[in-house]
């Protein structure tokens, strides 16, 4: 049987100070609004969210940095394959 503390309180998580804000210069906006249609381009934009979420935000588990270097990993590959075919290509 299920019970509910309705007076117990419970601490509330503030998300505030998890994240810093980070400027973007308008340049690099453009910039990567112009090279978005390749996967290449897609996939070094999502390690570069990746990378800031992992150095900025102070409040993640270990197992939630583990994930996100998991994930970072797996764009990683996918990144690294299209440089390889890119480069294929130029060369044939």
């Amino acid at each position: 049987m299920m019970s509910s503390n309705i007076g117990e309180s419970e601490p509330v998580l503030k998300i505030n100070g998890l994240f810093y804000e980070v400027e973007i210069d308008n340049k690099k906006n453009e910039i990567l609004e112009q090279n978005s249609d390749t996967p290449m381009n897609d996939n070094l934009a999502i390690l570069e969210e990746i990378g800031e979420i992992l150095h900025n935000c102070t409040m993640l588990t270990e197992n939630q940095k583990l994930d996100y270097c998991k994930s970072q990993r797996y764009f990683m590959k996918l990144y690294l394959k299209e440089v390889n075919r890119d480069l294929i290509r130029k060369t044939v």
